[in-house]
């Protein structure tokens, strides 16, 4: 998502408040990728981990996203 024409916005959302180094950690992540902007949600429904969206790459660590990958693999 753009705010601007340049102004890159990384939308987070996780499922609990993070900590400070966490924190830390994720905005060094979005930085290194060119955002400028975040925006935090807190999802529960993600059961855990974060999910990072920039622009139309989405990082999808989050443990519902895993939990799929291992049904989808067992079927």
């Amino acid at each position: 998502m753009k705010r601007q024409d340049n102004d890159l916005v990384a939308r987070i959302t996780l499922s609990e408040r993070p900590d400070d180094e966490t924190l830390r950690k994720i905005v060094e992540f979005v930085k290194k990728r060119g955002c400028t902007n975040t925006e935090y949600s807190i999802d529960p429904n993600i059961l855990g981990g974060i999910v990072i969206q920039i622009g139309d790459v989405v990082y999808d660590g989050s443990l519902r996203s895993r939990l799929e990958r291992i049904r989808q693999s067992v079927q």
